[in-house]
């Protein structure tokens, strides 16, 4: 089970004693993000529990802000091989989860002291009410995912977002 705590950051300098690398780990992330309408990323210092993670999401949307494609990947550092056992058993099972919606492809590798988790979701395929209506933190009415709404979702997770 994953440690769920939720605390502020340590500082970098914790981290790098520990062996993990700098905070920015988003900066680390390269998605082409040619066409893109938005751009989030995220880092969280978790030094305390012995990790950090950084993220990035590449959001693709039509001109009436209906977003069409998801493209993201999260990388998860650790010295810890047991807190890594269970982000990658995590991952796979919500991943594996979210593939009966169609449209979603993910793919998670895991190298030394970390782990890269990448998504594409294509909303020209996915079943957004299904998964709407199977998921209790979804707005029930949801049909169609605007980058309004999901720019949201991605601040209030901490994330850093830029229009394009």
């Amino acid at each position: 089970m994953l440690k769920s705590v939720v605390a502020e950051g340590k500082t970098t300098n914790d981290a790098i004693e520990k062996g993990l690398k700098q905070l920015n780990v988003s900066k680390d992330i390269k998605i082409d993000d040619t066409g893109a309408s938005l751009v989030c990323t995220t880092d969280h210092d978790y030094t305390e529990l012995d990790y950090v993670i950084g993220s990035k999401y590449v959001v693709f949307a039509e001109e009436n802000n209906k977003v069409t494609k998801i493209i993201s990947k999260e990388i998860i550092e650790s010295t810890d091989q047991t807190i890594l056992d269970d982000f990658e058993r995590y991952l796979n099972e919500n991943h594996n989860a979210a593939l009966q919606y169609g449209g979603y492809t993910y793919d998670i590798k895991r190298e030394d002291d970390k782990i890269t988790s990448s998504v594409n979701i294509d909303y020209n395929e996915f079943d957004i009410a299904k998964f709407a209506k199977e998921n209790e933190s979804v707005e029930q009415d949801i049909t169609v995912m605007t980058i309004d709404e999901l720019e949201k979702q991605y601040i209030s997770l901490g994330a850093e977002c830029k229009r394009k």
